[in-house]
């Protein structure tokens, strides 16, 4: 019974040591995973010098494959490993206005124990503006489509200009568009422009559009403009005409297509003026949207 004994004592001091030295080692074959990015998954920001990527555990370089791509442009960038943060930098400043992917290929780094991670990438956008910023341009820019039968040249923020064309590129960003709307029921028809514009009156204090609606009135150029712009808006064939008048050696009018030919503007039904009438249906075309 001591014999026996004593080769139990032996066994259990045996186990007991190889779980305690690590016999039985347990060895890690899981994959480094990514647990925090910055700048953030779909983060909108003004500016960042670098990119971290986090991982559960310490990391090192491994067949370094990462990437920092503006569309299928890649970008210059230096990487660095520091335990368990991959910090990209980019080599250049990056652009304004450009939707970046981080891509991480498989293999691209490891863990101390030589395990590979999977692959990863996210997307961040740096802009000149906020998402909330973008759709009040959004809305802004309507607007003034809509009054005026184009876009605005320009989107304001505070003393900020942003060319219109840059706007469009950096709300295409977040999957956003200028939709140019139709015109609301009160000026989609011919009769509705007329009497929209019927409220401005004569007067050389302006010759555009937009200086017209500013002033409360304008000269025939500016009625022209007007009227093009919101027939055009309305999806109306138009076209302004420049002949010489009485009054002026440079008179404009507008006509409109109907039923297969050029009309006159309706000026005399909606006008007490004289000044921005007609006097002919012919004369230089000074623009068209045929």
């Amino acid at each position: 019974m001591l014999l026996i004994f004593g080769v139990a004592l032996i066994l259990n001091v045996n186990t007991s040591a190889a779980t305690t030295v690590g016999d039985n080692v347990t060895v890690d074959h899981s994959s480094p995973k990514v647990t925090d990015v910055s700048p953030a998954k779909k983060a909108v920001i003004k500016d960042t010098s670098n990119i971290q990527v986090k991982f559960n555990e310490k990391i090192t370089a491994g067949n370094n494959l990462i990437y920092l791509k503006d569309g299928e442009t890649k970008i210059s960038i230096k990487k660095t490993y520091s335990g368990n943060t991959l910090t990209i930098t980019p080599t250049n400043a990056l652009a304004s206005g450009v939707k970046y992917t981080v891509f991480l290929s498989r293999g691209s780094v490891s863990d101390l124990s030589g395990n590979k991670n999977v692959a990863f990438s996210y997307k961040f956008t740096v802009s000149p503006i906020s998402v909330a910023q973008m759709k009040d341009g959004i809305s802004r820019a309507e607007k003034f489509y809509a009054s005026n039968g184009r876009l605005p040249n320009t989107v304001k923020y505070g003393s900020n200009l942003i060319p219109i064309a840059k706007f469009q590129k950096i709300i295409a960003t977040q999957g956003l568009s200028i939709k140019k709307p139709k015109l609301v029921a009160s000026t989609t028809s011919l009769a509705s422009i007329m009497r929209a514009a019927s409220k401005f009156s004569y007067s050389g204090a302006a010759s555009t559009a937009e200086g017209m609606i500013a002033h409360g009135s304008g000269d025939c150029w500016a009625m022209s403009d007007y009227l093009y712009k919101r027939m055009n808006a309305a999806g109306m064939k138009s076209r302004i005409l420049q002949y010489s008048t009485a009054y002026s050696s440079r008179h404009r009018s507008v006509q409109y297509f109907s039923n297969g030919s050029w009309q006159d503007a309706p000026y005399r039904t909606y006008f007490s003026t004289n000044m921005f009438n007609n006097t002919q249906s012919y004369g230089t075309v000074i623009a068209c949207n045929v």
